[in-house]
């Protein structure tokens, strides 16, 4: 593995590390991915990437959360890359809350929608957080919508009418339960609906995607209550809110869960995640292809005999890349998986490095290259890094 510098927390950084390319279904026989630019922030406490995009002027920008130890504590911070991968400049959001950034949305005019939650301990709640900034990061204005308990916002999807749609968790305080809900935010902040797809007892919801006919499909996961096993959920709202489907997949008694979500040409959704229902041990990777009326096209699992999870998912010319990481001995390696356009796995690469380390989210560029968002290098003496990856073949 390449030495990688740690000199400038605004630098972006050159290695050659090669991942480990580990048989898969079929056996893979093609060269390995290799990761040919990182940037990492290090800092003092937690940090992580959690979204990356391409933006018009072909560049790229990425979001996540810092903790730099000083008094603001936990702040969104977000980073503008280049079309070359250089890093145009940094910003980080954050009050005397500790503030989550979770999603990054470009707006039309070339600034962002953030979205996560922010937390205020002394009031013992989390509000979901929606920022506007311009396209150099400067702050727009922020809005925060919540009840009593924990609401957060995982994942936000451009709405086609200026503003963005939001998925999002809240805490029942009254029964110790989530319900998932979803928000239209139009682009001035203001809330045009909101609307909860949740069934009976605990749901969580992680990520949304806008379909083809302007509607919005969520993926969670969805169990009887909180200490219950569960089962990958997704649920289809139309543009007004209204449910159209919901859809469940798992058995009984192992876990199951939908992570990610990403529209298909054709109106079809690609659900990633993970469970035990289908696995050949430990936990699996899924892929879920649904039709538009939430009929199952095809159900697609993978995996080592340890644990294998998968974040995301994003279309490639020729089928998919999944984003997630895989258990090697007692740490987590950043992993990628390549799959044909049925879902049938044919590569899954492991990237080896010290500590615990995960990817997030994956973005398949105009370039070609995959850009991965995760952290990486935590241990139990110190917290991960923000961290962006470029891989190349």
């Amino acid at each position: 593995m390449g030495t990688v510098a740690r000199s400038s927390a605004a630098r972006c950084l050159l290695a050659l590390v090669v991942g480990t390319l580990v048989p898969a279904s079929p056996a893979a026989s093609q060269e390995p991915l290799t990761i040919t630019r990182e940037f990492m922030l290090p800092s003092p406490g937690w940090g992580v990437a959690n979204a990356i995009i391409e933006v018009q002027d072909g560049g790229f920008a990425a979001l996540g959360y810092i903790d730099r130890g000083d008094s603001t504590g936990t702040d969104a911070f977000l980073v503008r890359f280049d079309a070359a991968g250089d890093t145009l400049w940094t910003r980080a959001y954050g009050g005397e809350g500790e503030e989550y950034g979770w999603d990054l949305v470009e707006a039309a005019d070339g600034g962002f929608f953030i979205v996560g939650y922010i937390e205020a301990p002394s009031e013992g709640r989390e509000d979901v957080l929606v920022m506007r900034v311009t396209a150099s990061g400067e702050p727009v204005w922020q809005r925060t919508f919540g009840e009593a308990g924990r609401d957060r916002a995982w994942s936000a999807t451009a709405s086609g009418s200026g503003g963005i749609a939001i998925a999002a968790e809240s805490e029942n305080v009254d029964l110790g339960e989530r319900d998932a809900y979803v928000l239209l935010i139009e682009g001035g902040g203001e809330l045009a609906w909101g609307t909860r797809v949740d069934a009976p007892g605990d749901q969580r919801v992680y990520s949304i995607t806008r379909t083809l006919d302007g509607a919005f499909v969520v993926t969670g996961t969805s169990g009887v209550d909180p200490e219950s096993t569960r089962d990958a959920y997704v649920v289809k709202v139309d543009s007004d809110g209204q449910v159209v489907w919901e859809r469940s997949f798992g058995d009984p008694a192992p876990d199951d869960v939908g992570h990610g979500v990403v529209a298909l040409e054709g109106g079809d959704v690609l659900v990633s995640g993970y469970g035990a229902t289908r696995s050949g041990g430990g936990t699996d990777i899924y892929l879920i292809r649904l039709a538009p009326n939430g009929d199952l096209r095809w159900w697609q699992h993978d995996g080592t005999p340890a644990d294998d999870r998968v974040m995301m998912s994003a279309p490639t010319d020729d089928g998919y890349v999944s984003i997630g990481f895989s258990w090697t001995s007692s740490d987590t390696d950043i992993a990628v998986w390549e799959s044909d356009a049925d879902g049938s796995v044919h590569a899954h690469t492991v990237f080896p490095r010290p500590g615990s380390n995960r990817g997030v989210m994956v973005l398949v560029a105009g370039s070609g290259q995959y850009l991965v968002a995760g952290t990486v290098g935590r241990t139990r003496s110190r917290p991960g890094d923000f961290a962006v990856l470029t891989l190349e073949r």
